[in-house]
């Protein structure tokens, strides 16, 4: 049973992988667990691993993780052939032998071409720079929301007022408008110009992985069919006796005869479920109108709310800002429980944005006749409130996603990076 401890342990292989991919600082999921593999990993690795090959390792890591380069595209493309070619040496031939009268080459090829061409778009098509020319354009799309982002930001590398749903991507160095996340595999920003080509990619690259999947359990329960496999028997090394086959032995057998096509259908069942669950969270981010950057910015102002809360709960001050929505200003402020405060002032005590000054209060929430702005009113907004800012309903979100300009004024619009046109005039 030597293929099933190499089995096993390819898999246990994967899933730390795949752990580690959770707990990445990219990643807000198991954020103690991740700390704690980190420093236990870093121990090992500094004592283990000379200094001259961590040195060289973290040089290579850098490169290519935090620089724009083609290594990925290339390891992409490597990938997607390695599979293919198994497919059309192994998996292909075994199904037109049980099944000849099938086309079973014009799904893969679909799949293999439409994919080709989304990944191409989305390493090609500018994912939304940011320019002196078109960031007056840009801002007009989007309103600020007082948290996330903020009027009159601006960028301190670009030396931009940045628009709403911006953010400067320090490894293309630029800001990218509706920016989503940098992605390595097609070195390339995901933002509003390509993420209408992104999530095709996603799809047909789960497509493709689906189907070579199915195509080679297929291929393996016509061969095992054809042979009556299931009907026979093996002889125990251990007692001499015949006894059934098992699934086990099944798989044994299997990857002895055809071991790339079993390595191949176990990779891809192991990929769908992974790739699965990305594409369905970037589905999910496009039906609600978000953005993975803004996911981020909501839960760092959330821990940031959480650990201000923990790190101040014993001040009068606190329980004030906190619980009452009242702002301390300078001047002297008793210590006050919520309750003691709410029996001496039940009136100012639910008004929020209440000022103290000496002991002295004055009332400053909607004295403007409610003449606040957006960005005003969602300061004090919650998280729920915040996600469903840009939701416009799932129609208007998919507009915004594969027509991403339609907002844009017709006669101010302009293409990424282009110079206004000069009208000449005729003599």
């Amino acid at each position: 049973m030597d293929f099933v401890f190499f089995f096993l342990g390819y898999i246990g292989l994967f899933s730390v992988v795949s752990l580690f991919v959770l707990i990445s600082p990219s990643s807000p999921l198991l954020t103690r667990l991740s700390n704690w593999i980190k420093t236990c990993a870093l121990k090992v690795v500094y004592t283990v691993i000379p200094n001259i090959i961590l040195t060289w390792g973290q040089t290579a890591v850098h490169y290519v993780f935090y620089t724009r380069n083609h290594v990925m595209q290339l390891v992409f493309g490597v990938l997607v052939m390695g599979g293919n070619a198994i497919l059309m040496r192994d998996i292909l031939p075994l199904l037109y032998i049980f099944e000849p009268d099938k086309n079973h080459l014009l799904v893969p090829m679909i799949f293999l071409f439409s994919n080709a061409a989304a990944f191409h778009l989305s390493c090609s098509v500018d994912p939304g720079r940011i320019t002196r020319q078109n960031v007056s354009v840009l801002a007009s799309l989007y309103e600020v929301d007082g948290k996330m982002y903020k009027s009159g930001t601006e960028c301190s590398t670009c030396k931009l007022v940045k628009p709403a749903r911006s953010k400067h991507c320090s490894i293309c160095n630029h800001c990218i408008h509706r920016f989503d996340h940098h992605c390595i595999w097609t070195n390339n920003c995901v933002g509003a110009g390509n993420l209408r080509f992104f999530l095709p990619f996603l799809l047909t690259l789960q497509a493709m992985v689906i189907n070579g999947a199915v195509m080679g359990l297929h291929a393996m329960v016509l061969y095992t069919d054809h042979l009556k496999i299931l009907d026979t028997g093996y002889v125990d090394p251990h007692t001499g006796q015949v006894l059934p086959i098992t699934i086990p032995v099944l798989i044994q057998h299997l990857f002895m005869q055809h071991p790339r096509c079993v390595f191949l259908i176990s990779s891809l069942l192991m990929l769908a479920v992974l790739l699965g669950l990305f594409t369905i969270y970037h589905l999910y981010l496009v039906l609600h109108n978000q953005t993975t950057n803004e996911r981020y910015k909501m839960s760092a102002l959330t821990n940031a709310v959480t650990s201000s809360n923990n790190g101040t709960s014993g001040s009068g001050v606190a329980h004030c800002s906190n619980l009452t929505g009242v702002t301390p200003i300078g001047g002297a402020v008793k210590t006050l429980s919520k309750e003691q405060w709410g029996a001496q002032h039940p009136r100012q005590c639910m008004k929020v944005g209440d000022t103290i000054r000496n002991g002295k209060h004055r009332v400053n929430n909607n004295m403007d006749g409610g003449r606040k702005t957006q960005e005003e009113k969602l300061s004090h907004a919650s998280d729920e409130e915040l996600s469903c800012f840009y939701n416009k309903g799932v129609w208007q979100n998919l507009k915004e996603v594969f027509l991403p300009w339609s907002g844009l004024d017709r006669k101010t619009k302009e293409p990424y990076g282009a110079v206004p046109k000069k009208k000449i005039k005729r003599q």
